[in-house]
């Protein structure tokens, strides 16, 4: 497996277009994509969390934004939630300046400090989040 970057988040960061370490089936995608819809929900489980959290959704699958959406609405200790538009399925992918980008938006919730991004989706906004980035 081959890595690419110079810092030490994106050495560990895997080349994804070469022949050598990728590939895609469709039929493993679609067992991935029903297993996901078959297995119960950790968000009923979250109302009892008490601990401050921030959500960060990264711009990928709808399935994975609904999944996103539903932690927000379900527990109520997170404080933040920041939709990263451009990041793609990972959140660290050593890609422009996402990895600034993350790390910035984490830092400013550690240190309680506004966030570089707006507070986007609050819970009121959940279904035109969902309707508009589908």
């Amino acid at each position: 497996m081959t890595f690419t970057g110079q810092e030490p988040c994106d050495s560990l960061i895997p080349t994804e277009d070469t022949a050598q370490n990728f590939s895609f089936s469709a039929a493993a995608s679609l067992r991935v994509q029903q297993t996901i819809k078959d297995s119960p929900s950790i968000a009923p489980q979250l109302r009892r969390s008490r601990t401050p959290a921030m959500l960060m959704i990264a711009e990928c699958s709808s399935q994975v934004r609904q999944w996103a959406t539903a932690v927000l609405a379900d527990d109520p200790a997170i404080q933040r939630a920041q939709y990263m538009p451009g990041v793609g399925h990972r959140m660290w992918n050593g890609l422009d300046d996402n990895n600034d980008r993350a790390a910035a938006v984490i830092t400013a919730f550690l240190q309680a400090k506004p966030a570089p991004v707006p507070n986007y989706p609050t819970r009121d906004e959940i279904p035109a989040f969902l309707r508009d980035h589908k």
